[in-house]
């Protein structure tokens, strides 16, 4: 077999600690309830769901109104609608609450 030159390899000369520093913190109590999520308004709530990540339709939602609750899909919005995917057009005024299902 032929003798071929070495790789250069480079001198480690400082001291390398990679993750083994621990921090404790005294009477830290790791149990605690998570914080309830502030009620968002339904425009707020709206703004989310059309101006998030992905299509608005692929996002189902729970919309409660005065007269009906609608299990749907949104596809388009307006300053005063929004349109279902069923082909419904819902006033924001109606809405009393609006929630994205976590079920996707």
């Amino acid at each position: 077999m032929k003798n071929l030159p070495k790789i250069y390899q480079n001198q480690i000369t400082k001291n390398i600690k990679n993750n083994k520093t621990v921090y404790r913190f005294k009477n830290e109590d790791t149990t605690n309830p998570p914080l309830k999520e502030k009620s968002k308004s339904i425009k707020d709530t709206l703004d989310e769901i059309f101006n998030g990540i992905g299509y608005a339709y692929n996002i189902p939602v729970m919309i409660k109104t005065s007269t009906k609750t609608y299990d749907t899909t949104l596809v388009a919005r307006t300053e005063n609608n929004i349109v279902t995917i069923d082909n419904e057009l819902i006033s924001i005024k109606e809405i009393n609450s609006i929630e994205i299902k976590k079920d996707r």
